[in-house]
């Protein structure tokens, strides 16, 4: 992929920010070179073999799976399954704001942190916000917002809007770590299953096998074709065609949870675009192709994105970048001050939780 000139896409080492706009050191253990080329490889393909990575990054195979498996048991990065709850059910996607008392955000964080429903949860710098991408039908709405939201104590106000359509998830993210050939070697990426998802289809649950595959990937998403048909009691046949056939349709997505501070991208933030009265295709799918785009979707006129960079300067280059688009009407960052949830994985204190027990295997909508 290359650095793009002028913005700035570079190593840096660990910070965050805090509402006053200066950086601070987190406690993130710093990779090197290879361990990073490693991570990101596993973004772009959390099932990929070693030898297959080894290949794409020119190194021995012992010393990818060594480096590799070092980092997985480490917990530096992990992968799990995600389905898809508007595949499978009539839940859609939305994204919710809360405004709370300034001394009860972190504890409605956790409250929505906790919930099945939501699939990343981060408290913002800029304003006492939380955000939330929450998935649920239109008949479960009034309940989770008057009475069970409505009821947590701090909550002082909330917006929620639909998202109506996908550009980015954070199974498509190219962090500026490898090139574009070396990311199309490992997976041909997200996109086609994307459009799998806009395409629309009637909504079926997943029958005992695939639910049974999904759980057991949610806990490992390296699992082998052997460990899971052995675990299931299926051929390592069924095994293979109903992975396929679930992650080609976007039903189910293998994602790697990585801090993308680890990385060298400690600047986390949410985008918030106006569109200039054009068509959402278009600076969707601009927001998509940048390295430091994790995640982008559309709300009406609105556009979002989150974007993970390397240092505030790097932010305000991409923010006059894209303030010189005639399609932006508008661009409004804001700035993640603390993950409580990402891809799922529910985090406390900065720490993600260790995965379920196989004794206590989530349920397919929280995966």
């Amino acid at each position: 992929m290359g650095h793009r000139p002028g913005l700035g896409y570079r190593d840096a080492g660990p910070g965050i920010v805090n509402g006053g706009g200066m950086e601070r050191t987190r406690d993130v253990e710093q990779l090197d070179a290879l361990d990073r080329q490693i991570v990101a490889a596993l973004i772009r393909n959390g099932r990929a073999p070693w030898r297959l990575i080894a290949e794409v990054l020119g190194q021995q195979e012992r010393t990818v799976a060594r480096r590799g498996n070092k980092l997985l048991d480490s917990g530096v990065v992990r992968t799990n399954s995600f389905v898809n709850p508007s595949s499978v059910s009539s839940r859609s996607a939305f994204l919710l704001r809360v405004t709370a008392a300034p001394r009860e955000l972190r504890s409605v964080c956790a409250w929505l942190a906790q919930r099945e429903e939501s699939s990343w949860v981060s408290a913002l710098s800029g304003a006492n916000e939380a955000v939330a991408e929450l998935f649920l039908s239109p008949d479960e709405l009034g309940n989770f917002l008057y009475r069970r939201l409505a009821e947590v104590k701090g909550v002082q106000s909330f917006t929620m809007t639909p998202l109506l359509e996908y550009f980015r998830t954070p199974t498509g993210w190219t962090p500026d770590v490898l090139d574009r050939a070396q990311y199309a070697a490992l997976h041909p990426g997200e996109d086609e299953r994307l459009t799998g998802i806009r395409s629309g289809h009637a909504a079926e649950p997943l029958d005992e096998i695939n639910a049974s595959l999904a759980e057991l990937l949610h806990r490992n998403g390296r699992a082998t074709v052997d460990d899971l048909a052995s675990e299931l009691s299926i051929s390592k046949a069924t095994v293979s065609r109903r992975l396929e056939a679930m992650m080609t349709s976007g039903v189910l997505f293998i994602r790697a949870v990585v801090d993308p501070a680890a990385l060298g991208f400690p600047v986390e933030a949410i985008l918030s675009l106006t569109r200039a009265n054009t068509a959402a295709d278009q600076l969707g799918q601009h927001l998509a192709d940048l390295p430091v785009t994790r995640w982008a979707a559309a709300s009406g006129e609105q556009m979002l994105a989150q974007v993970a960079l390397s240092t505030l300067n790097d932010l305000r280059v991409l923010l006059d970048d894209l303030r010189l688009r005639k399609d932006i009407h508008s661009v409004r960052p804001s700035i993640y001050a603390e993950i409580f949830k990402r891809s799922t994985v529910i985090y406390r204190n900065g720490e993600p939780e260790k995965p379920p027990l196989a004794a206590d295997p989530p349920s397919v909508l929280s995966a």
